[in-house]
């Protein structure tokens, strides 16, 4: 447990909230369904390009790599605003920053909408995942309010809807990619978020800064955690390197679709996507299983469960039943791995969790934006085999590495 230096520690009169807070008592069923269904649709806009890549390509005379690329400056920008200002969470009230960090999704989706070059839709890329910032933020929130004994559980509830929004927005976007054009699905979304916006002016709650401290402490104080806790930096490997094999399929994957012998659109990749969202689903009973045996124990089998669908992937990927089985298995596996982290990450010290949320998230992310990078080149020399084996590769180095420290920490 991280121990706060004299000039950082609380006085009495700015006591961080405690394990036992009263704020607990207002995460009702509703809240928490509030709370899950917010992450789910804030950060869906990121992954609405994905499986319409192709289309965004021919509309604007890019290339697909062109493309690619300008898409996964999405997950750059939100690592830097994960950086900049998901730590605010912990000095200043949470609700006014999830706010605004709908609104500016808002703002951007437009932007998106309206892009017309390869600079102008990289703008708007970057513009739109520097503005999901409330994500995360919402995470934190909801394990603050939540007790010890249901904190796995909250947080897989709460992490479920972020990730069913990530594979649900595919699926959106895929298959109305074949009804409409591109354009009106980002204008589509603003709506529904400007709605989601209207809701949580109303039913978000307040809450109390947990610690005073100056912005620029408060940023530098990051690299005091992370290098006095163990746990926060394994959490960080094994996160980072299983969503780079996560972006490195998902971000192919509509160009594997488009070739033969498969010949399919981006209604398909959407629908592959919401095969995925079994695996989402089954966020909440993953956190249940990490408050009864623990979350490390989890980390590790799920771990190789992703690996091995990988290696379905690898081999059966030229049918789409051979996609669709790795397409579950391979979403089990990683959003297990990704629970159980934050259920590890949001149990380490209660004045600091929005600190440990934006590292845990900003490497997280970082190893995305990674992955996402290598799938394009891996796509671009070696196909198909390519992206598998880059993705397996990633899932075999944390396998590894869970190995070598399994000594270290058991939890």
């Amino acid at each position: 447990m991280t121990t706060l230096s004299p000039t950082e520690a609380p006085s009495a009169s700015e006591a961080p909230e405690t394990e036992h807070s009263s704020e607990s008592t207002h995460l009702s069923k509703g809240l928490t369904l509030l709370l899950a269904t917010t992450v789910g649709m804030v950060v869906g806009n990121l992954y609405y390009m994905q499986p319409l890549l192709g289309l965004i390509a021919i509309d604007l005379g890019l290339s697909e790599s062109a493309v690619g690329s300008a898409a996964t400056l999405s997950l750059i920008g939100q690592s830097c605003g994960m950086l900049l200002i998901l730590p605010l969470g912990d000095i200043f009230n949470r609700r006014p920053l999830i706010l605004i960090s709908v609104l500016l999704s808002i703002c951007a989706l437009l932007l998106v909408a309206s892009a017309d070059s390869l600079g102008w839709l990289s703008f708007a890329c970057l513009a739109l995942g520097l503005s999901t910032t409330g994500t995360h933020m919402t995470i934190s929130l909801a394990a603050s309010l939540a007790t010890p004994a249901e904190r796995g559980r909250v947080v897989g509830t709460v992490v479920g809807g972020l990730l069913t929004g990530l594979l649900l927005s595919r699926t959106i976007s895929g298959v109305l990619g074949r009804l409409i054009d591109w354009q009106s699905i980002y204008y589509i979304a603003a709506c529904m978020l400007t709605c989601l916006l209207a809701l949580l002016w109303y039913a978000l709650p307040s809450t109390k800064p947990q610690i005073r401290m100056g912005y620029i402490p408060l940023l530098t104080s990051m690299w005091k955690l992370f290098t006095s806790e163990k746990v926060l930096r394994e959490s960080c490997v094994f996160g980072s390197l299983s969503f780079a094999a996560f972006s490195a399929f998902w971000m192919t994957l509509v160009f594997h679709l488009e070739r033969p012998p498969l010949n399919y659109g981006s209604d398909v990749a959407g629908m592959l996507g919401l095969l995925a969202i079994g695996g989402a689903l089954a966020a909440g009973g993953v956190g249940r299983l990490s408050d009864r045996f623990g979350a490390r124990p989890i980390i590790g089998l799920f771990q190789l469960f992703t690996l091995f669908s990988f290696g379905i992937l690898y081999f059966q990927g030229e049918t789409l039943l051979g996609l669709g089985i790795g397409v579950v298995l391979m979403d089990l596996g990683i959003q297990a791995v990704h629970v159980g982290n934050q259920s590890r990450v949001y149990s380490l010290s209660p004045e600091a969790r929005n600190r440990l949320g934006t590292i845990y998230i900003v490497i997280y992310f970082a190893g995305g934006a990674l992955g996402a990078a290598v799938g394009v080149w891996s796509w671009t020399e070696f196909g198909w085999a390519g992206v598998c084996s880059s993705s397996a590769l990633f899932m075999l180095t944390a396998t590894f590495y869970w190995l070598l420290t399994i000594r270290r920490n058991r939890v």
